[in-house]
């Protein structure tokens, strides 16, 4: 399995070049900031620590209705922003 780094990297190499952070409730970039509507497509990685099963994270992929596609890192379980999982959930149903 990939690094998350490694796996970033990858993505890039296939257009998803955002660099996306979520804040006030909303999806951003530097210059955009995106609702649920606003997302088309959401596929998500999910990667455990080498040396602690604790360690647990999630990669998403996303393409916007706009055509912007870039990726966001989260925790996964206990350690993951509840307010993207929540934001990512509603967007993917």
């Amino acid at each position: 399995m990939k690094t998350v780094a490694q796996k970033i990297d990858e993505l890039k190499e296939k257009g998803f070049v955002e660099n996306f952070f979520f804040e006030n409730g909303k999806l951003q970039t530097e210059s955009d900031a995106f609702e649920q509507n606003d997302i088309k497509e959401i596929k998500e990685y999910r990667f455990e620590g080498k040396s602690n099963p604790d360690d647990l994270s999630i990669l998403y992929q996303i393409t916007t209705k706009s055509g912007k596609k870039g990726t966001i890192a989260d925790g996964f379980g206990p350690n993951a922003n509840q307010e993207l999982t929540e934001f990512v959930l509603q967007a993917e149903s």
